[in-house]
């Protein structure tokens, strides 16, 4: 069975998928991930992340118009009242 690594490569905003001690970049799949990503983030929405290391995240995917814009921020104000 190989490993396989997804990498994030800065200078061209872009995700790789490669065999694990591979030479170069690797096969770019920014489209696929980026199908699954907003598939699995749903609009408009906060998603709670917990990582196999313990890392706990929020990732959010917000629609780019006022009305959704103003809807996150509301949840995430509800959100943080339930921290303090």
């Amino acid at each position: 069975m190989s490993i396989i690594n997804i990498g994030y490569y800065p200078p061209t905003d872009e995700v790789y998928i490669s065999k694990a001690n591979s030479k170069g970049i690797g096969i770019n799949f920014t489209k696929e991930f980026l199908n699954v990503a907003n598939a699995y983030f749903q609009e408009n929405n906060i998603r709670h992340v917990i990582s196999s290391d313990g890392a706990e995240n929020l990732f959010i995917n917000i629609k780019n118009d006022k009305a959704s814009i103003e809807e996150v921020i509301d949840k995430l104000n509800k959100l943080l009242e339930t921290l303090k």
